[in-house]
C-alpha cells in the first residue's frame, strides 16, 4: 500500500493557511491520503482552545480533515501504544510526533508527509527504523 500519512500540522497549514500553506497545497495532488485518531485529538485540542466553544471546535475539526481530503483511519490503540513505546527509545522524539510515526506505520503507510522540523531532522533513522519515508 502507498497511502501518504498526514501530520496535523499539514492538515491545519491547509484549513488555517498559515506560513506553510503553500507547501501544504501540493498535497492535494496525492491520493489516498489518510490519518489516525491521533490527529483528531490533536485538532480537537487545537480549535477546542483557539474557538472555546465544543460544537463549533468539532465543526473546525471536521472542516479541517474535509479541506485536506484526508481519511482518519482507525488504529488499535493497544498495538499503537506497544509499538509507539519500542519506537520512543530509538527515535527519541516527542511523544506526540512518536504516536503519529507509530500510526502512520500501523497503517502500511509508505509515506510520512510533515513540516515538523525534529521529525524531518531525523527522516534518515526514521526510514531506517520504519521504513516510512518522511516528505516535508
Amino acid at each position: 500500500m502507498s497511502n501518504y500519512y498526514i501530520d496535523t500540522n499539514v492538515i491545519l497549514s491547509l484549513a488555517e493557511k498559515d506560513a506553510n500553506y503553500q507547501k501544504a497545497l501540493k498535497i492535494r495532488g496525492f491520493r489516498d491520503l489518510i490519518t489516525g485518531e491521533i490527529t483528531v485529538l490533536e485538532l480537537n485540542s487545537f480549535y477546542s482552545r483557539k474557538i472555546k466553544r465544543e460544537i463549533e471546535a468539532k465543526a473546525a475539526t471536521k472542516y479541517a480533515l474535509t479541506v485536506s481530503n484526508v481519511k482518519v483511519v482507525e488504529i488499535d490503540a493497544n498495538k499503537l501504544i506497544k509499538k509507539a513505546t519500542e519506537l520512543s527509545l530509538i527515535l527519541q522524539l516527542k511523544t506526540l510526533d512518536v504516536l503519529q510515526i507509530t500510526s502512520a506505520l500501523l497503517t502500511g503507510s509508505s509515506f510520512f508527509i510533515t513540516f515538523d522540523k525534529d521529525i524531518v531532522k531525523k527522516k534518515e533513522l526514521i526510514k531506517e527504523k520504519t521504513s516510512l519515508e518522511v516528505l516535508e
